[in-house]
């Protein structure tokens, strides 16, 4: 009875005079009493003994300073405190349940963040495009790319600024590991159909075909020393704005063109353009190839998952 000689009503008032002493295993215990209303269908719910599931739920109430339940014949009926408690103990239960999933999906690697650095050529031809396939497939892993040369790109996997790195070669950074993934080396490359398609093409067969270069003067001069370094002295060529257009006029049969192979990759699978002159994996050395590195100490599980989902495996 209060002052005026009515009664108190049955409501939610803490007990301020000690602190809380609520635990989310009495929470989830009040929310599946609030839907099922009976103790012995919570206790199966929430695989408790029904005196556990009390025990929790007086444990409750005292910390609350309020009843929760009143036990009738049909069942537990909710009080007012109830009511009022119901919407804080779902929001808590509910966030609980959300981190225990996020980190068991991080545990797994599927989700987190994953910090990316490449070289530019893999990066641009290769890593960005699978990066994209790879959000649709698992859109709780977050990445971000760094497209920098070997050297930055090792130092940052080195230093914790990002977490996988794509480098020309092996690391050198003794606190990295890695495989090689991919080849980086020039491919000659020509349209479907070429008489240069044979088994084995000399230099001098090289050298009187016509070649499609690439108008920028770095470029140009890569190719040509790689060229000369093999024999072969260009004597017919023809020029193109861009690397784009040099794969077209090539595809084409307009000539024969030297190109980074993660350039041309897929054009090559696609049947768009035909490699000759490959080399055997074997005769590549280490410095022909795309490093993944990453450090020693890391953890595996969301590394692993980045590689699955970007189809990233060792070759020899």
């Amino acid at each position: 009875m209060n002052a005026c000689g009515t009664s108190a009503p049955d409501v939610f008032i803490p007990n301020r005079q000690q602190p809380m002493r609520i635990t989310l295993r009495q929470l989830s215990v009040f929310r599946s009493l609030y839907e099922t209303h009976r103790v012995s269908a919570s206790a199966a719910r929430l695989h408790l003994s029904p005196s556990a599931l009390s025990q929790s739920l007086k444990e409750l109430e005292s910390a609350l300073g309020a009843r929760l339940f009143v036990r009738e014949s049909k069942g537990l009926t909710p009080t007012p405190a109830a009511l009022t408690l119901l919407p804080y103990a779902t929001l808590l239960v509910d966030k609980a349940g959300e981190v225990e999933a996020l980190f068991a999906e991080a545990g797994e690697g599927r989700a987190g963040t994953l910090a990316v650095g490449a070289n530019r050529r893999f990066g641009i031809y290769v890593l960005s495009r699978r990066l994209m396939h790879m959000k649709r497939r698992m859109p709780a892993i977050e990445t971000s790319l760094m497209i920098e040369d070997n050297d930055v790109v090792e130092d940052a996997v080195a230093g914790h600024l990002i977490d996988v790195g794509f480098i020309s070669g092996r690391p050198t950074n003794p606190d990295l590991d890695g495989f090689p993934c991919f080849e980086d080396r020039f491919a000659f490359v020509v349209g479907l159909g070429s008489p240069l398609m044979s088994a084995y093409v000399t230099a001098r067969e090289l050298s009187d075909a016509t070649w499609v270069l690439e108008r920028e003067q770095r470029t140009q001069r890569d190719v040509l020393a790689h060229l000369e370094a093999r024999g072969i002295r260009i004597r017919h060529s023809v020029t193109m704005d861009t690397m784009g257009a040099v794969k077209r006029a090539a595809g084409t049969g307009l000539g024969v063109a030297l190109l980074p192979y993660l350039s041309v990759r897929e054009e090559i699978l696609r049947g768009d353009l035909v490699e000759i002159m490959k080399p055997a994996s074997t005769e590549l050395a280490d410095s022909q190839k795309i490093w993944a590195v990453w450090r020693r100490d890391a953890e595996g599980a969301l590394r692993s998952a980045f590689f699955q989902a970007c189809s990233i495996e060792p070759i020899a």
